[in-house]
């Protein structure tokens, strides 16, 4: 293994990313390449976190340019599944099994503490091409953008035949300290270009930054800022930034030019506004006179207003004959005004479970037949190690003592992941809707609704732990029925030294917990329903088959340890012979 693998030069630090318990992981698109092949790095961070001000690091200083030649220009951020994404390009710089290293970031934890996540190492084949020599492989596989041309024709005349002689000496041989002689535009655009072809690209920029403020921007200056641009982040894609596009109609004018712009768009902006006042202010004026004159018009009621105004007033006359009606209506009318009692309790089935077990909450709510309840949200009072990512339903109504309320009841489907003994108590809300007076249809009757809030009484809670007994040595806390692994080669034919993906599908109906890899595995690639899939890489340096991995769990339903395992595919090696064949 190379000896870079585990070599971290420094915590980088992921400014403004807020978040708990991140992890971490990183992939390549493609594991055995020939040496200088272009690659893309993945680094994916999953977990709850605010990556808002997330700005991608630069990760070239964290790895040996030896090994990788790494663009930090090409790094590109995005959001994927439950994991917000870097990416970057990157390339195998010498032959041999390399091993990008570990990655170790910081974050802040939202109490404000720092917090460390680690990546895992990735290995690579890489493979001589036609015996290239290492040392070339470092030069740029695309040429970058060219500066353009030395300019040795120009319209200005010299005041002696000492600069006419200068001047044609320094075209001879392009320097940039000979150019800087000079003062007049083609000789700045010459010592740019110098510059750039020295590999001095920041003193290109200053040239012409000042070149464009002095003369404007133009299509020889644009060409050299992409061009030193290119240099400078390493990526011949490159392109001028947004602000200088989107702002050449400005830009092309030199400083002269853009101050008399600037000002005449301000002079012309106060112009609008002194405009706009004068006719907000006759506006007004207008208004107020109105206001004068109709007093009657501003004091008018809305018809809508007056429609819901005698939809009450009906309400109201309705409200008093159901009062006066006496009999059993008028009972009921006064039953409605009356606070609704409303009793929540909570029982558990089975009562006696294991970690691991489903079982079920019930939720029962006792309230009047004449009400329906909408809208219910159920709260546990302790929520630590309880997984509710089942479906709730609804049971059967049961009847109640008091002949006049029903029992509504929920399951509510739980498992719980630790062992605990405590007390638990459910607070349940929800939308209560009552109808009184006349009957469903009745002209009469009438409806309402609001919101209702009731805690139910603490109940005994025990989920006892696993037992002790035969548990194995590699037990790591999952629970399953039948659980079964399966392993998934990307090759098995192969030449030595060659990279296999091994991905390992873990099915099962049961609990997995967060952060569990079988031995060796890279990371974690994802979890969907009933399935979990963990990646390994494997150096075939001369193994004849892939690894054994054994799983061990427990068994809910048989109350028992068991174990499963997966692996031990043969491995073919292809012989200078095999490959010739094959071609």
């Amino acid at each position: 293994m190379n000896m870079y693998a585990f070599i971290i030069a420094a915590v980088i630090q992921l400014t403004g990313v807020v978040g708990d318990d991140l992890r971490a992981r990183a992939f390549l698109d493609a594991n055995n390449v020939k040496v200088g092949d272009p690659l893309t790095l993945t680094v994916d961070f999953i977990g709850e976190a605010d990556f808002k001000s997330l700005h991608p690091p630069r990760l070239s200083r964290y790895v040996n340019a030896t090994d990788w030649k790494l663009d930090d220009a090409s790094a590109k951020t995005d959001t994927f599944k439950d994991a917000r994404r870097l990416t970057y390009r990157i390339r195998p710089m010498r032959s041999g099994v390399l091993w990008f290293p570990a990655l170790e970031f910081e974050y802040a934890s939202s109490q404000g503490e720092k917090r460390t996540v680690r990546a895992n190492t990735i290995p690579v084949h890489a493979k001589a091409f036609r015996q290239v020599v290492v040392k070339e492989v470092g030069e740029d596989m695309v040429t970058l953008p060219s500066p353009g041309e030395i300019i040795t024709k120009i319209a200005h005349e010299f005041a002696s035949d000492d600069e006419r002689f200068a001047w044609r000496k320094a075209c001879a041989k392009p320097d940039a300290d000979a150019f800087a002689k000079f003062d007049f535009p083609e000789a700045r655009l010459n010592e740019a270009v110098a510059a750039i072809n020295a590999g001095n690209w920041a003193r290109a920029l200053e040239i012409y930054r000042a070149l464009e403020w002095r003369i404007g921007q133009t299509t020889a200056i644009e060409r050299g800022i992409v061009a030193a641009l290119a240099r400078k982040y390493d990526n011949p894609a490159v392109e001028l930034p947004m602000w200088r596009q989107i702002g050449r109609p400005l830009l092309k004018f030199p400083w002269l030019g853009r101050v008399g712009i600037v000002l005449g768009a301000f002079a012309l902006l106060a112009l609008m506004i002194f405009l706009c006042s004068k006719v907000i202010r006759k506006v007004a004026a207008l208004a107020f006179a109105l206001m004068l004159v109709l007093p009657n018009a501003a004091s008018a009621q809305d018809p809508f207003q007056a429609m819901e105004e005698q939809f009450r007033q009906m309400q109201e006359r309705m409200d008093k004959m159901a009062q006066g009606m006496g009999g059993g209506f008028g009972f009921r009318h006064e039953q409605a005004r009356k606070p609704m009692k409303i009793v929540a309790k909570v029982a558990m089935e089975p009562k006696a479970i294991t970690v691991g077990e489903m079982f079920e909450f019930i939720i029962s709510i006792e309230l009047p037949r004449t009400a329906t309840i909408e809208q219910v949200q159920v709260t546990p009072s302790i929520e630590y190690a309880l997984d509710f990512s089942a479906q709730a339903s609804n049971l059967p109504d049961a009847d109640a003592e008091n002949p006049s309320n029903v029992i509504k009841r929920i399951s509510v489907p739980v498992r719980c992941d630790a062992p605990m003994k405590t007390k638990i108590k459910f607070e349940v809300r929800g939308m209560l809707t009552t109808r009184s007076g006349g009957g469903q249809h009745s002209f009469f009757s009438m409806v309402s609704s609001r919101s209702f809030r009731v805690e139910s009484a603490p109940i005994d809670f025990e989920v006892r732990p696993l037992p002790q007994a035969n548990q194995p040595s590699d037990f790591s806390g999952i629970i399953a029925e039948d659980l079964r692994i399966l392993e998934l080669p990307d090759i098995l034919s192969v030449e030595t030294n060659d990279v296999i993906r091994l991905s390992y599908r873990v099915l099962c109906d049961g609990f997995v917990p967060k952060g569990y890899m079988p031995k060796d595995c890279a990371y974690e690639i994802g979890r969907e329903g009933k399935r979990v899939e963990y990646m390994r890489y494997l150096v075939a340096d001369g193994v004849a088959q892939t690894p054994v991995v054994s799983i061990s769990y427990f068994d809910p339903r048989k109350k028992e340890y068991r174990s499963t395992s997966a692996g031990g595919t043969k491995i073919i090696y292809r012989t200078t012979e095999n490959k010739e064949s094959e071609k």
